[in-house]
């Protein structure tokens, strides 16, 4: 469990428990009964979804929360399991306690923090640089150079703010280039973690 998190959950009555299947919608906007949950195992994505496209705009892993009343979607990536409450039960225990507001405002601080990353991203770095970002968030996360892609390509695509095509256009081009190594169909070896941060740094307005 995140380290704040052991300041309120606990005092929560017991939540409900319930699994979904890689692909299984998991939250839609505005036929989700308001709630917050945590991530117990698995991968969840966080998508925009308008004219039949698709923009994810982060991920979920384990002991993530997530509060529902928002305009995303959430899809399982993979078999995942989440605890939930009614939002009512934090809303109350907040007014009784209201140093656990201090606790959750910091949560939902972090989650605005990494969708105004996403933001820059997408407005100010090139293809390359968003992939390079991401490559070694994923290093630092995985503490190993050979990082597991978090879904497919036409996901990691849709998170990156660009076409299946160029992504995989740009990845075959690092292979070549010595930058990467795939070591199969959801793994990358980063071979050259100086250029990728270089790479990262780059700003673009393309």
């Amino acid at each position: 469990m995140h380290p704040s998190h052991n300041i309120w959950l606990p005092t929560l009555e017991e939540g409900q428990a319930r699994v979904y299947v890689a692909g299984e919608i998991i939250s839609r906007p505005e036929k989700t009964a308001d709630q917050f949950f945590v991530i117990q195992q698995g991968q969840a994505r966080v998508f925009l979804c308008a004219d039949n496209k698709e923009l994810t705009i982060g991920y979920l892993k384990p002991n993530s929360i997530y509060v529902t009343h928002t305009r995303a979607w959430i899809e399982a990536v993979t078999d995942t399991e989440i605890m939930s409450w009614p939002i009512r039960q934090l809303k109350a225990l907040m007014s009784v306690k209201p140093e656990i507001a201090v606790s959750a405002m910091q949560e939902i601080g972090t989650m605005l923090r990494n969708t105004l990353d996403i933001i820059e991203d997408l407005a100010f770095r090139s293809v390359e640089a968003r992939l390079a970002r991401y490559l070694l968030m994923e290093y630092n996360e995985q503490k190993q150079t050979t990082i597991k892609l978090i879904g497919n390509t036409e996901i990691l695509a849709s998170l990156l703010g660009t076409t299946r095509q160029t992504f995989s256009t740009i990845i075959n081009r690092m292979i070549k280039e010595g930058i990467l190594n795939r070591a199969d169909r959801q793994c990358l070896t980063l071979l050259n973690l100086t250029y990728l941060a270089q790479l990262a740094k780059g700003m673009s307005a393309s």
